[in-house]
């Protein structure tokens, strides 16, 4: 192991990789299932509720969040 194997201590840590990443596919999981709710409730011809924006709100917040964490700032 040579001197330059190891990470010297001043430098701040490592991000991991794949940050955001769930924070992503729980916000694309809601938005989609309520895009899907309302589209088979329409094409039944039934009413829609006002409650569903609540998770679509949830969904959307999660999404841009984890968005926003995947951006590299210099």
């Amino acid at each position: 192991m040579e001197w330059i194997d190891e990470r010297p201590a001043w430098l701040p840590p490592i991000p991991p990789p794949h940050r955001g990443r769930m924070r992503i596919v729980a916000g694309m999981l809601l938005v989609i299932g309520v895009l899907v709710t309302v589209l088979v409730t329409a094409f039944l011809g039934g009413i829609i509720s006002m409650f569903l924006f609540w998770p679509l709100a949830g969904g959307m917040l999660l999404l841009i969040s984890g968005l926003l964490s995947r951006r590299r700032l210099p």
